[in-house]
């Protein structure tokens, strides 16, 4: 890919040292209800990806940054179906039809002239501009993504209930809840992303899953948002048989559902139930008053725990795709 684009009076030039930290600003400039926290873009930013080719840009105006673009794609040995993704975001006071439909055509040629041959793109279902923008670019609608906010203080009798119920479920199954922190296994790492690699393929999608490498899993147990110390595991056995994760942002931010997954061999026995149980647990213990979480809207039994939990429907998203 090329390191320079530049589109009527918008210039796009590689991305460097402290633009993710802007394009968190811009993020949150754009949507203030869902801050998004500038130490963790600066981290995913910096970070290598073994299955995905990646580009990232900063998009300006006179000279003066006013947003951010991407333009990425898997491998195409990893994905021969040729999925290219394309995203972006501007400062409100430039943030038009005209200006985000320049940021989709220049990412949409460098991806394609990669070999891309389906786009992909998602957008809030609250942002009737790039929804429109989107649709004008010849997008068509293909899943949607709920997304829920809980709030732990209204909630908190009720889920410090379910959380002992489910303790107890638990404790008769045969099956332990700790943090990894208090884990003692040399390979316990590699367990919980073999476990995530068997949950990962069975979400529901149309796009393909991309496999995620070790190493790109190791790099997320370490990002800053997590804790290894509110980061839940269930074991039966020597066995990791669930997971589940709340993503704690060290700057701004909601915290919020990184990962909740269960071994096929137990699902059906309440043990994603349980481990969410005891994050929110945590988190209410920690002083936080509200929570998010996100899930494919196919996704019934991770959506029916949702509402049983007492989680309320927030805008999600919507995922649009072109065939080129």
């Amino acid at each position: 890919m090329k390191d320079t684009v530049t589109k009527t009076d918008l210039v796009f030039r590689g991305a460097g040292a402290g633009d993710a930290a802007f394009a968190a600003d811009v993020d949150t400039a754009v949507r203030p209800r869902s801050p998004r926290d500038p130490e963790v873009y600066e981290y995913w930013w910096a970070q290598p990806d073994e299955n995905w080719v990646i580009a990232r840009f900063v998009v300006s105006r006179a000279g003066r940054r006013v947003g951010y673009a991407v333009a990425q794609h898997p491998r195409w040995d990893v994905q021969p179906e040729r999925y290219g993704t394309v995203e972006g975001n501007l400062l409100p006071a430039e943030r038009t039809k005209a200006t985000l439909d320049v940021v989709y055509a220049s990412m949409e040629e460098r991806v394609i002239a990669d070999g891309a041959k389906i786009l992909s793109a998602w957008t809030n279902e609250d942002d009737p501009v790039r929804i429109e923008t989107l649709r004008g670019r010849g997008y068509k609608e293909d899943r949607h993504s709920r997304r829920w906010e809980l709030d732990l203080v209204a909630n908190r009798e009720r889920l410090l209930a379910m959380t002992e119920e489910s303790r107890s479920r638990m404790k008769k199954e045969g099956i332990r809840m700790l943090t990894l922190a208090t884990d003692d296994d040399p390979n316990v790492i590699e367990k919980i992303w073999k476990l995530s690699e068997e949950a990962g393929g069975d979400v529901p999608t149309t796009e393909p899953r991309v496999p995620e490498e070790m190493a790109s899993y190791t790099r997320w147990v370490n990002a800053p948002e997590i804790h290894r110390d509110r980061f839940w595991i269930a074991r039966m056995g020597d066995d990791v048989v669930g997971v589940s994760v709340l993503g704690y942002p060290p700057v701004r931010g909601l915290v919020g559902t990184e990962w909740t997954a269960t071994a096929r061999t137990v699902r059906g026995r309440g043990v994603a139930r349980a481990l969410k149980c005891e994050t929110l647990a945590q988190a209410i213990a920690l002083g936080v008053d509200r929570v998010r979480t996100g899930n494919d809207a196919a996704n019934d039994p991770i959506l029916h725990i949702n509402e049983t939990m007492g989680y309320r429907l927030i805008p999600g998203g919507i995922q649009y795709l072109r065939a080129v």
